[in-house]
């Protein structure tokens, strides 16, 4: 069974885990809805970064901040 992932990179160094999805379709249209709207993807990366590593990484999420959203294929056993 493959599970796909989306993940958050900004700033370079960084990489935050967002959803899961089942079907590919559904991952890749999530990512393709935030990386068209850059408002979106910061607001959704600070979410992000509250939730998995706390407000001390958001200051390093600015506007001019590289982000992108990409669809990783896991293999679940």
């Amino acid at each position: 069974m493959k599970v796909f992932v989306v993940n958050c990179n900004f700033n370079v160094s960084r990489t935050l885990l967002d959803c899961a999805f089942k079907k590919k379709a559904d991952a890749e249209a999530y990512a393709d809805a935030l990386n068209r709207d850059k408002a979106k993807a910061i607001a959704r990366c600070k979410e992000l970064i509250t939730l998995w590593e706390g407000e001390t990484m958001v200051k390093f999420l600015v506007e001019e901040s590289i982000i992108t959203f990409e669809v990783l294929a896991v293999e679940m056993k």
